[in-house]
């Protein structure tokens, strides 16, 4: 009788464990990526088997006359056999936006020809232009090979307290818990939407926030990275995996 009562609770043990665990939307890929935005960044002493880089590699502004397009200028090194993921930046400084069509075939001249494994769409959409992004992000992903994956970041109250960005295209989007001011969220909250279960985005400037086991760990340092940032993260991210 107490070996069959071993036997249950080994089994319940075992599958609460499988249903918690964590979907991975980008197998093989690294658990840790580093974010490096527009500013020369030296990362040619990453370890590629640990850790990714998610570079900005556009940004796109609407404006009162049209679409502009500011590409990557300065220099990005990391070493050979480093997963990579584009980051597109939309910043949108008026009320008229552009032909869906147009942003996508902007994405698509930077993004082509590069070795990549995913596309992360960027961009703080205000209420009145979420119809005008998702319809975006349909249309890019009928267009991007279907090897490259496509994900979003996400304010975290797209996360917690709204459901518009459940029908996104995407594989996942990135809750970012860093800079919200007084917005109470915290990283240990369960969060609603799905797609917002499997990655995280934190800043070494806020670094003190606990970060739950399983995740993808995003990292944004608000100066250019240096080695010895770059191996405290590392060792921190041992205790996330």
């Amino acid at each position: 009788m107490l070996r069959f009562f071993a036997l249950l609770t080994l089994a319940v043990l075992t599958s609460l464990t499988a249903c918690t665990k964590i979907h991975d939307p980008l197998p093989g890929f690294p658990k840790l990526v580093l974010w490096a935005w527009e500013r020369p960044e030296n990362l040619s002493y990453l370890v590629p088997s640990s850790t990714g880089v998610a570079y900005l590699a556009d940004t796109i502004s609407f404006e009162s006359d049209g679409l502009h397009r500011r590409p990557r200028f300065q220099p990005l090194r990391v070493p050979a056999g480093t997963s990579l993921i584009s980051v597109i930046r939309i910043e949108s400084r008026s009320p008229l936006r552009p032909p869906v069509g147009d942003v996508v075939n902007e994405i698509l001249r930077v993004v082509a020809h590069r070795q990549i494994r995913a596309v992360q769409m960027d961009y703080d959409a205000r209420a009145s232009e979420r119809v005008y992004y998702r319809d975006l992000m349909q249309a890019i992903r009928g267009k991007l090979p279907r090897k490259v994956a496509l994900e979003m970041t996400a304010l975290v109250s797209w996360c917690q307290g709204d459901d518009w960005i459940h029908s996104m295209p995407v594989v996942d989007a990135v809750p970012m818990f860093f800079r919200m001011g007084a917005d109470p969220h915290s990283t240990r909250e369960r969060l609603r939407e799905p797609l917002c279960e499997s990655g995280i985005g934190i800043s070494t400037d806020e670094f003190y926030v606990p970060v739950p086991r399983g995740k993808r760990v995003y990292v944004f340092a608000d100066r250019p990275w240096t080695e010895i940032t770059y191996r405290a993260v590392l060792q921190a991210s041992r205790r996330w995996s």
